[in-house]
């Protein structure tokens, strides 16, 4: 008889527990961004000038400048670049990473752009680099610059500018 009593008892106190848990509330977020939302968006580059002959850097360090009132959080870095590719190089340990030549990152990181150093007899072609600032709930592009790399008189040196 006990146990009659006791299935009906347990089953209550479930569904008790349950519908407890399913009527509590979380606080909304205030800063999501609202849509249409743009930033400015620029690309900083450390050096003007790079050849992979260079100890000193593993290419040109670029690191993305924005404006806005987005929360970093809700941002997704995007560099893109049509000749050469990317590598990631940080402390602690300062190990060089290729990326390639598309690179997302969620936090900003700065990259580093580099080419392979083999001469070319017909010539490098400008090189385009672009960072699409992206909102990470919508996929929407909220903001995009871009860069333009060109060649020394000898074809091996990256300049900006």
């Amino acid at each position: 008889m006990k146990v009659l009593f006791a299935f009906p008892a347990l089953f209550l106190a479930i569904l008790f527990i349950l519908g407890t848990g399913c009527s509590t509330t979380v606080p909304a977020r205030t800063d999501i961004p609202t849509t249409g939302t743009t930033v400015t968006v620029s690309i900083q580059p450390d050096i003007a000038r790079y050849t992979v002959l260079m100890s000193s850097t593993v290419g040109i360090g670029l690191t993305s400048q924005i404006n806005g009132t987005l929360p970093p959080d809700y941002l997704m870095y995007v560099w893109k670049t049509d000749y050469g590719h990317f590598v990631g190089w940080s402390a602690p340990d300062y190990t060089v990473r290729e990326l390639g030549n598309t690179v997302g990152s969620v936090n900003g990181t700065k990259v580093y752009w580099t080419y392979i150093g083999e001469n070319e007899s017909g010539g490098r072609p400008p090189v385009h680099i672009t960072l699409d600032i992206i909102d990470r709930a919508t996929g929407a592009t909220l903001g995009r610059a871009e860069q333009v790399i060109g060649w020394d008189t000898k074809n091996d040196t990256a300049v900006i500018g």
